[in-house]
């Protein structure tokens, strides 16, 4: 029976193989890469999804089936990973971008930007009333605190997808309260 060179990979990396792991990631890591660029179109993150791609099937090695193309399947997660990626750019508002620019500002025209920054989180605080209770928290946590999804799943006992629908939902209420404050978010 003859095997080809990526079952005999994946055979050696279901049993731990550190060395077929780097045979597997030196033959598809830069065409991999060059997939990811051409839909990101930004080093840092492409560099990223590769990584996490790579990682992923590092942790998933002995679920890895030696038959079917390793190719495909390595490409088809990096299509995960960039959709996931994409998704959470859309999802995220840049409060601290706000207050960066309103800090630089600040010195210019202190009385103009202190109405400005005061009247930006009246808003913010009232619209973050509308919030039901764990949306307000999860949103504090992941927006204003800077914890990570899985931190916060960690810290409030419930799943990652739990956080990111009661996050998804607050962002949601939030765009529309704070609408008139888009231009700040750019």
């Amino acid at each position: 029976m003859i095997i080809n060179r990526d079952e005999f990979y994946i055979t050696e990396l279901k049993n731990d193989s550190h060395r077929a792991f780097s045979c597997l990631y030196d033959i598809y890591a830069d065409s991999l890469y060059g997939f990811v660029l051409l839909h990101t179109k930004s080093t840092f993150l492409s560099e990223e999804i590769v990584q996490d791609t790579f990682i992923k099937i590092w942790t998933n090695r002995h679920k890895l089936n030696t038959e079917g193309s390793f190719k495909s399947l390595l490409f088809t997660m990096a299509k995960h990973q960039l959709i996931d990626s994409f998704r959470s750019q859309i999802n995220k508002i840049e409060f601290v971008d706000f207050i960066e620019y309103c800090e630089e500002q600040h010195t210019h025209n202190p009385v103009e930007e202190d109405i400005y920054y005061e009247d930006f989180y009246e808003k913010l605080t009232q619209a973050k009333q509308i919030l039901s209770e764990r949306q307000r928290l999860v949103f504090e946590l992941s927006r204003e605190k800077g914890l990570e999804l899985k931190a916060i799943a960690d810290t409030l006992g419930v799943s990652e997808q739990t956080v990111k629908n009661q996050l998804s939902s607050a962002l949601k209420t939030l765009r529309e309260k704070l609408k008139e404050y888009s231009y700040y978010f750019w």
